[in-house]
Formats: structure tokens, sequence, C-alpha cells
């Protein structure tokens, strides 16, 4: 299992427990990216305001990952929670897991990704 998704699963739950769920909460590395993730964001909160929600991301991620891990990463992509095309990822059932679940060599939200990582989009009990 990918050490930087399961610190970003406590990145997510966090920011659950501080600010509410999230529609979608993911790492992708695209194919042609230099072993540089992608976070993918989207949630009600965030589309309120989306470069308060950017920021609350962002200092929760410097917060708990290291340097080296926060160096892993690329960029936050914001998702509007109701994006037509957050349907198309249903098929990988990640809203009902409870765990983290991977994905190989799709083709996602229009890009081609050679690995992503979907965290569980609910507070662990």
């Amino acid at each position: 299992m990918n050490s930087l998704a399961q610190k970003m699963t406590i990145v997510e739950q966090e920011l659950i427990t501080q600010y509410g769920d999230f529609t979608l909460f993911a790492l992708f590395l695209r194919e042609n990216s230099p072993s540089l993730w992608d976070v993918m964001v989207s949630a009600p909160w965030i589309d309120q305001n989306r470069e308060a929600g950017l920021n609350i991301v962002v200092n929760k991620i410097n917060t708990c990952l290291t340097k080296e891990e926060v160096l892993m990463l690329s960029h936050i992509v914001i998702v509007e929670h109701n994006h037509p095309e957050l349907h198309e990822l249903d098929r990988f059932n990640f809203a009902q897991s409870s765990q983290l679940i991977e994905v190989k060599n799709e083709n996602l939200l229009g890009q081609d990704i050679k690995q992503a990582f979907f965290l569980p989009l609910k507070q662990a009990a």
C-alpha cells in the first residue's frame, strides 16, 4: 500500500472532522508525470469558497505531511462536487468503501492515469 496515500487518509479524515464530507478525495499519478501526484478533491464546503477551501486543504497537507512527502505532490485539483464526470468514477465503488481503493491504467476525468488511490469518504468510526 502506498504510504503517501495512507498519510493523505489522515489529512482527509481530519478535514472531514473539521469541515464536512468529501465527494472525492484521491491521488492521481498521471501517465506522463515525473512521479508527482495530483491531489483531487471535491466537496460542497469547498465549492462555497474555492480559494478558502484550497487554502484549508493546503494547510492541512503541510501540517500532516513531511517536507519530502509534500514534494511528492504536483498540485491540488478542485472538482465541483456536482461535476457530471464524477459519476463515471462510481464504477470503482469508492464512495461506499472504508478502505483505500487502488486503480491502475485508467482514463479518469479525461486524463490517462498510471495509478490512482481513492480515499475513504466517510470518517472512520
